[in-house]
């Protein structure tokens, strides 16, 4: 589970951003708060949800793109070529000509098997310039791994930390590579890799984006075509019926290639890769009548009848559900995208209950719609803010930070008349048309 997150010059933000998970110790809705017990015999309450609401290019999606970044670059940096390839997430803040060129800034905080581990990486356009990875077994902070730059060799050297097991590995990593990247492909390690697969797991989507919900529908109905998996595809069934979808269930299942009517004309890797594309149809299922009468049940093509709404709802709730039954962490920016107000709530709703969510999985999501900032869904230290200042500089702030706000606050209120800021500053018809 993720503890903290902070950032500084990537995108709209350009100094260090800090955003925590960590509950406060305020005593209302204790079902949105897991305690975790750590080795050490120190124990830490965290947050299973938290939300980030802003006006239009407040920053809220470039908080969530930090995400991507970070973790995109852990799971491709193994593969860059030595002084060919720029690191493509480096996107600085350019409003300022001190930090054009500066390093982009990442740190995380996070629990894996009761212990607290804090990793550290900067980076530019074509070289890593930090990074570093440390853990808490017994309550005292301890390295596992540093960076040691070099400035006359193609390459950096990294020095193993006393308490790292196995240091029989590579001590040298291209500059353009995150040494952790090495570790979920090519070298097996025992703590290494754990830490590798546990950040590259955290799922990052971008819920108004297509082609995102495309690739994450076809990732949910690969799931459910498998007969291994049967529990969770009557799971997102009911999910999908509940939501007055008029659909009693749905179900996936694989193609033969002679499924298919393609010209006998197109290359063979074409048809291969057409056929890798589309194999696996998913299917939903209505009640069919004669009148008033139920007549039983009839097939339709899911992707080609239902509605964008219930697609969206398919794609996310699958993932959802996948999260809440294995643990981890989902991120989703516009996770109202296409979606009910009141079926986003019972989303969020699913983490915060012990019964759906007994991993404890978190979710992190931004949004524009205002009637989920509902105090009996959200605490005060689980709901944050983005807004820009004069200088074009993205602000991330949290709404326990506020005076006089309680949990018991009108919080969509102080939200709309602008209490917390965060809203559009919109100019008048005269200013636009003078």
């Amino acid at each position: 589970m993720v503890i903290d997150f902070s950032f500084s010059n990537y995108r709209s933000f350009k100094d260090n951003t800090e955003f925590t998970l960590k509950a406060d110790s305020i005593k209302s809705k204790i079902d949105n708060t897991f305690e975790v017990d750590f080795n050490s015999g120190n124990t830490i309450s965290l947050l299973k949800t938290a939300v980030v609401y802003g006006a239009n290019a407040s920053g809220k999606s470039n908080f969530i793109k930090a995400f991507l970044a970070f973790t995109w670059l852990i799971k491709n940096s193994y593969k860059f070529e030595l002084n060919k390839q720029q690191i493509e997430c480096y996107e600085p803040f350019e409003l300022d000509i001190n930090t054009q060129d500066s390093p982009v800034n990442f740190k995380i905080s996070f629990a894996i098997d009761a212990i607290k581990y804090d990793y550290e990486i900067s980076f530019s356009k074509r070289k890593i310039d930090f990074e570093k990875l440390d853990f808490s077994p017994k309550g005292q902070t301890s390295n596992l791994f540093e960076r040691v730059l070099s400035e006359d060799s193609d390459y950096d050297t990294i020095e193993l930390g006393k308490n790292l097991v196995d240091k029989r590995i590579p001590k040298k990593v291209f500059k353009n590579q995150l040494y952790l990247s090495k570790f979920g492909i090519d070298t097996p390690h025992d703590q290494l890799t754990t830490v590798y697969r546990y950040l590259t797991n955290i799922n990052v989507w971008n819920a108004s984006n297509k082609r995102t919900i495309n690739d994450l529908s076809k990732e949910i109905s690969e799931l459910i075509a498998q007969p291994e998996n049967e529990k969770f595809k009557n799971r997102l069934s009911k999910l999908i019926r509940i939501s007055d979808t008029k659909i009693e269930s749905i179900s996936s299942k694989e193609l033969k290639r002679k499924s298919f009517k393609l010209p006998e004309e197109l290359p063979g890797e074409i048809v291969d890769k057409f056929y890798e594309n589309n194999r696996i149809r998913t299917f939903s299922y209505h009640k069919v009548f004669d009148g008033k009468d139920e007549k039983g049940l009839r097939e339709f093509d899911f992707n080609a009848k239902e509605s964008t709404g219930t697609k969206v709802l398919f794609a996310l709730g699958g993932k959802i559900l996948k999260t809440l039954e294995n643990g981890g962490v989902v991120v989703f920016d516009e996770l109202d995208n296409s979606l009910h107000p009141k079926l986003c709530k019972f989303l969020i709703r699913l983490f915060n209950s012990k019964i759906s969510n007994p991993k404890n999985a978190q979710l992190i999501f931004a949004t524009h719609e205002v009637t989920l900032l509902d105090k009996d869904v959200f605490r005060k230290d689980q709901i944050w803010f983005a807004q820009k200042n004069k200088f074009g500089c993205s602000e991330l702030y949290c709404a326990n930070e506020f005076e006089g706000v309680r949990d018991n606050t009108n919080f969509e209120l102080w939200y709309r008349t602008g209490k917390f800021g965060g809203n559009p500053k919109i100019k008048e018809i005269e200013f636009i048309y003078e």
